[in-house]
């Protein structure tokens, strides 16, 4: 029986504080099964929450990070692992929310992000923020609970930007991408194409802006835009 296998039957309760019935929430089966199936020993990886894809992930020998503010999240795994003769020595368990971990974190170059942690704005887009440019070229983030509106507008604004490529979504509730472009972390909010299509702002909508602008008497601000927005195409 495979670590899948059995976490499946187990059905560990991790998620709760103490004094109260645990439960384990998580990614869905058909998340779990990607990460079986596509994560290698060796890989580097991190994830915001845990669960069982903390469990599974340690099965597989990985470097991985685990950013998750609850302790006795952390002390129930380890427990299960234990019994079930998995080795937790290449798990580091960050117990601090994470827009206070990523931050400060050394983070090398990761081959698989997850993000499943608060759900809360604005922790999502941090979390993101955050890993975005750690993760190679060619490597996976998983957004779980896309059903939630942070998600969701992560999901949204990752499939307009070229750099990420979405490869599947499963069970209405997790989106699965590639990052196949660089990240630019000080990319102006005009050089994102699904901030400039929400804010309606296409060519006609910029000339209204800068328009605008300058019938207010911000000339100088107007020609600041224009030189980070050359900036910027020259960088690329």
């Amino acid at each position: 029986m495979t670590t899948l296998q059995t976490l499946l039957r187990d059905r560990p309760a991790i998620h709760g504080d103490d004094g109260a019935d645990p439960m384990t929430h998580g990614l869905i089966e058909e998340g779990l099964e990607l990460l079986d199936r596509v994560v290698q020993p060796g890989w580097r990886t991190l994830e915001t929450g845990s669960g069982f894809s903390t469990i599974l992930l340690a099965s597989k020998g990985v470097e991985h990070a685990c950013v998750v503010p609850n302790q006795p999240e952390v002390d129930r795994i380890r427990a299960y692992c234990e019994g079930a003769g998995i080795d937790t020595s290449r798990v580091a368990f960050h117990v601090q929310p994470s827009e206070r971990v990523l931050p400060g974190l050394e983070l090398g170059e990761l081959d698989l992000v997850l993000i499943d942690g608060s759900h809360s704005f604005p922790q999502v887009f941090i979390d993101w923020f955050y890993t975005a440019t750690a993760l190679k070229r060619g490597g996976r983030l998983i957004v779980d609970d896309i059903h939630v509106w942070t998600g969701r507008v992560l999901r949204d604004f990752l499939a307009a930007d070229p750099g990420w490529r979405i490869d599947d979504e499963l069970g209405g509730r997790t989106a699965v991408l590639t990052k196949v472009g660089d990240v630019d972390p000080d990319q102006l909010w005009t050089e994102q194409p699904y901030v400039v299509a929400k804010s309606g702002l296409g060519v006609t909508g910029k000339a209204r802006m800068a328009a605008s602008m300058l019938r207010h008497g911000h000339v100088r601000e107007l020609a600041g835009h224009a030189r980070s927005a050359v900036g910027t195409r020259v960088r690329r």
